[in-house]
């Protein structure tokens, strides 16, 4: 069944969950993005970010075997019913649902791929170049974002590489101020 480790966790993992996502979501919607950085504020910009902070955490949860990469999945699933949940909230009907979320599903694989690779391998360039064709790609004039972005993401996976498991699964992680 999709999205089924969210949906059997105990309550226990499902806070861990929730607090996950809540915090991820509040990084991702912070104004500054979208207001100095120039994200486009719209759906695919917010959902863009989503993705960015989402594949950031997962990056940084993978060290920790075996409980990282299983939040990272339930953490993945919740984000796709919550996704699913909004998409019904606009009047989309459940073919439109579906089709939808699969295709947001492809669209948040592709770029886990290509931002998982630009971290292991510490490619800044390469991440930076994955910015602008994911979150910026409908941004025609291009100022020093794009780096901005780039570099606040190094310096969140710095500050999480230095993290014990147990900072993930507190109350509130936390995100570096930009």
């Amino acid at each position: 069944m999709f999205l089924k480790s969210y949906l059997i966790s105990n309550n226990y993992k499902k806070k861990v969950i929730d607090n996950l996502y809540y915090n991820i979501v509040q990084v991702s919607r912070k104004k500054f993005f979208y207001q100095k950085l120039e994200v486009p504020d719209t759906f695919d910009g917010r959902f863009d970010m989503l993705v960015l902070f989402s594949v950031v955490l997962f990056h940084a949860l993978s060290r920790f075997n075996p409980n990282g990469p299983v939040i990272s999945q339930s953490l993945f699933d919740k984000i796709f019913l919550d996704l699913d949940f909004s998409l019904r909230e606009l009047g989309a009907g459940d073919a439109g649902v579906n089709i939808k979320i699969k295709s947001m599903v492809n669209s948040f694989m592709g770029r886990q791929n290509i931002y998982c690779k630009s971290f292991q391998s510490n490619n800044f360039v390469q991440l930076e170049k994955s910015i602008i064709k994911n979150v910026y790609r409908n941004v025609q004039f291009l100022k020093i974002s794009p780096n901005h972005l780039t570099n606040y993401c190094k310096k969140i996976l710095f500050i999480f590489s230095k993290e014990e498991e147990s900072f993930f699964v507190k109350k509130h992680i936390i995100f570096p101020d930009f």
